[in-house]
């Protein structure tokens, strides 16, 4: 609580951060409080944590238990009467609080706190803030050892996509039919093999199917890869052990000798874009200045729009990782969502722009990016991919 409570006083006009759940409505709070993901609550509680005194807590006298580990004054409840007053009693003197709620649902990321919970505050004469700046320091940010897991999963992510690429390459070469279905099922069997798992089957897709971004073959859709394709593999996986951190990686090749020059001028277009997002933040670290999502999704899309192809990037730039593909941080996002948090040191997240035209094509590329407490910023699979890989070539390999 003491760390927490450190970061309410640093923000200066909030005078408490008022943590807020039921039957698990709020999973960021559950993860400040480190409170176990197999607890039983099945009533109502809060935390109250000052900019300064004591700390409060919430209970139903039903589930005093649920925050028995949390050292603070203990307010139970019973009724709606009793809860309305132990409300009135803990917060009155506050003028001022954060909760996990977004004005107009601007982060539905940070919003997790239902809409009836604010107006009953606000009722009571709380001006109810969001918390979004205040949790990603305790919900995105990462340890030095998770950081280290990130880089060294990221590295043999990039090996694993490379592998599934010499084994379409090996297919074709050999005259032998080869279907997204199985370089997806490979890419799995390579995981399990390295210790690695995922929370969702990886991306092979070819040109027109990649179209969808979010497109993947299954045991009752999928496509064959066959000669002059281009084929996308998005994959994200992680270490097994606890408190792992995913890595996330989109390459793309060509199943031909040379590479149509519409279609490498069209992937041109998409690496410049991630080149000058990726450039912003190390520009901004290395002169001791912050930078802010959706100016990172700036820099990448203004790169796209000024080739004429923004009517074809329909995705934010990135999205934040942690143990989870899209963690509670920051987003690199000025499109789904206009995202003002800053990208904090310890974090990780992907920069990813991406061309779709429907029925004809999918491009994308995809890195990740950790940006150290000292402030050093990392990619930890590179080499990038700066072109599309011919994987027919006799040198093809990145």
């Amino acid at each position: 609580m003491n760390d927490l409570q450190r970061v309410v006083a640093s923000h200066h006009g909030i005078d408490a951060w008022v943590l807020y759940d039921f039957r698990k409505s709020n999973p960021l709070a559950w993860h400040m409080i480190g409170l176990d993901v197999d607890a039983h609550c099945t009533r109502r509680w809060l935390v109250v944590i000052p900019a300064h005194g004591r700390v409060h807590k919430i209970v139903h006298k039903l589930e005093t238990h649920t925050l028995a580990h949390i050292d603070a004054l203990e307010h139970t409840y019973a009724t709606y009467e009793e809860y309305d007053t132990v409300l009135r009693t803990v917060l009155g003197s506050y003028a001022t609080i954060a909760m996990e709620y977004s004005p107009m649902n601007a982060l539905p990321v940070t919003s997790y706190v239902d809409a009836g919970t604010v107006d009953h505050l606000r009722s009571l004469g709380l001006n109810v803030v969001s918390s979004a700046d205040l949790a990603q320091q305790f919900t995105a940010v990462l340890t030095d050892q998770q950081r280290a897991g990130a880089a060294l999963a990221g590295g043999e992510l990039r090996e694993v996509i490379m592998e599934a690429f010499r084994l379409i390459a090996t297919r074709l070469l050999d005259d032998e039919p080869v279907s997204e279905l199985e370089v997806q099922q490979f890419i799995l069997q390579q995981f399990d093999a390295r210790g690695m798992v995922t929370d969702a089957a990886p991306i092979v897709a070819i040109g027109p199917n990649a179209a969808n971004p979010h497109y993947a073959p299954s045991y009752t859709q999928y496509s064959m890869i066959e000669r002059e394709m281009v084929v996308l593999i998005d994959a994200w996986a992680k270490y097994q052990s606890p408190g792992s951190v995913y890595a996330d990686l989109t390459w793309v090749g060509y199943t031909g000798e040379i590479v149509p020059d519409d279609v490498a001028s069209e992937f041109d277009v998409i690496v410049r874009a991630r080149d000058a997002a990726l450039q912003l933040v190390r520009d901004r670290y290395a002169a001791g200045e912050s930078v802010a999502g959706y100016e990172v999704d700036r820099a990448a899309r203004t790169v796209v729009h000024d080739a004429g192809f923004d009517a074809y990037f329909i995705h934010r730039t990135g999205h934040n990782i942690t143990t989870v593909t899209h963690g509670p941080g920051t987003n690199m996002d000025d499109y789904e969502t206009h995202d003002t948090r800053l990208v904090l040191p310890g974090t990780s997240f992907s920069i990813e722009p991406g061309i779709y035209m429907p029925g004809h094509i999918g491009l994308r590329t995809e890195i990740d990016v950790i940006i150290h407490t000292d402030g050093i910023v990392d990619v930890p699979s590179s080499p990038l991919q700066t072109h599309i890989l011919p994987l027919l070539a006799p040198e093809w390999d990145a």
